[in-house]
């Protein structure tokens, strides 16, 4: 039997040109599959605790309160805490390949208010970032925009006006997010949101280490 290539010789010659995404950035959506009674501990949870307007983050955050202290939440919730481990880990599975286990550095939980927002910023001293959308309407509240990294203050060099976006030629991004997942990138990638519509936007932001 004779092998024919299924390709006619004029679509062959029309190969010529290729384009590539080099050096991708990794950004990882998880959907907690237990996130309803999570999110049941964390509200219960939240009527004990000690509402923080004071909380650091003040110069980069408007109307957003930290409930309790830092990393008080993960520790008093051990499934939380296996459950933002488990994240990242299949996070770095699919993406950087480090080798080593993880560790959360600080976290915090996090009620943005009607109009809140969060500066572009970025986290050091960590190699990667979350963020479990505890209590979110992606139609009330705000989403996360990351950043494209440039090492100058216009982007390109020369600004062109184009066609249309493309994934190379957008300087922000996002992606559909639903309440229920967590958002793991590297922690140098710039992040933040624009003002919220609405209250009771409930987040829990977490960084990671390694642990060895």
């Amino acid at each position: 039997m004779t092998q024919t290539n299924p390709l006619s010789d004029s679509l062959v010659d029309s190969i010529q040109q290729e384009t590539y995404g080099l050096f991708p950035t990794p950004v990882s959506k998880y959907t907690v599959p237990n996130h309803k009674q999570l999110k049941e501990q964390i509200l219960l949870w939240m009527k004990d605790s000690a509402f923080k307007e004071k909380h650091g983050r003040e110069s980069i955050s408007h109307n957003v309160t930290q409930i309790g202290d830092n990393n008080q939440l993960i520790n008093d919730i051990p499934e939380l805490h296996r459950t933002l481990i488990d994240a990242v880990t299949k996070h770095n599975n699919n993406s950087i390949k480090y080798k080593t286990n993880f560790i959360i550095n600080d976290s915090y939980l996090e009620l943005a208010s009607e109009g809140a927002i969060y500066a572009p910023h970025e986290v050091s001293n960590c190699v990667y970032s979350m963020c479990y959308f505890i209590n979110y309407n992606d139609e009330q509240h705000s989403y996360i925009k990351w950043r494209k990294n440039v090492s100058s203050n216009h982007y390109p060099i020369i600004q062109i006006d184009s066609t249309e976006l493309t994934p190379y030629n957008m300087t922000e991004a996002t992606f559909k997010i639903n309440e229920g997942d967590i958002v793991t990138f590297p922690a140098n990638l710039t992040h933040g949101y624009d003002s919220n519509p609405s209250n009771e936007r409930i987040t829990l932001s977490a960084n990671i280490v390694p642990s060895n």
